[in-house]
């Protein structure tokens, strides 16, 4: 298995969680070398168009050797979408995203959906954050196990979504909800030690957060 962490330039994220995630291959997307010097950390490639990174985290880059591969700024793709294609072309199959979640609800959005890129190429995929922890599923039992993000939601990424559960706070069978009714699935808790969520049929994001 082919593992890569990939640091985005949203949302900072601590050192203590990259440290975590640190044995994979380590892709930063442009403004994500900010963190970098901040924590000062290696990396072993960085992309993007070079136009989010401050002159004292690319000299950092430089100064340590880390690969650099720049970008036109006038491009097709966000920094963070040149990364995932990036590592989906090099054969990676397990993917952690951190600092893909931020200020900018529309990088935000986008990043979402690069988790449905990766679950339908079969390759793993997380987006990551201090608070919350984000996976794309479709049809399918999936296993969760607890951790300190206690609190689950289902969010529908298809028209319609039925899903079942069990081992959380509201167990439910073969619950539907739709852009009409998204909240019947928002903010369950985890009960027991592992807990089991089986989409009947359509897609969702399944988000665990700390609060």
């Amino acid at each position: 298995m082919k593992r890569a962490l990939l640091i985005s330039g949203g949302r900072q994220v601590s050192k203590k969680l990259i440290e975590k995630y640190s044995d994979r291959f380590i892709l930063v997307a442009d403004g994500g070398a900010k963190l970098l010097k901040k924590y000062e950390l290696e990396a072993d490639l960085l992309l993007g168009d070079l136009d989010s990174i401050d002159e004292e985290s690319l000299d950092y880059v430089k100064k340590h050797s880390i690969k650099l591969k720049k970008f036109p700024t006038k491009k097709d793709f966000t920094d963070t979408a040149l990364c995932v294609d990036y590592l989906i072309d090099e054969g990676y199959d397990d993917l952690i995203i951190l600092g893909a979640l931020g200020t900018r609800l529309d990088h935000e959005l986008a990043n979402l959906f690069y988790l449905k890129k990766a679950y339908r190429r079969g390759i793993s995929a997380k987006i990551i954050d201090n608070y919350n922890e984000i996976t794309y599923v479709e049809e399918g039992e999936y296993e969760f196990y607890k951790s300190d993000k206690k609190y689950f939601s289902l969010i529908s990424a298809s028209d319609k979504m039925n899903f079942t559960t069990k081992g959380l706070y509201y167990e439910v069978e073969n619950l539907e909800v739709n852009s009409e009714n998204p909240s019947r699935a928002v903010s369950n808790e985890m009960l027991a030690d592992k807990a089991i969520i089986k989409i009947n049929y359509g897609a969702a994001f399944i988000i665990q957060s700390k609060d």
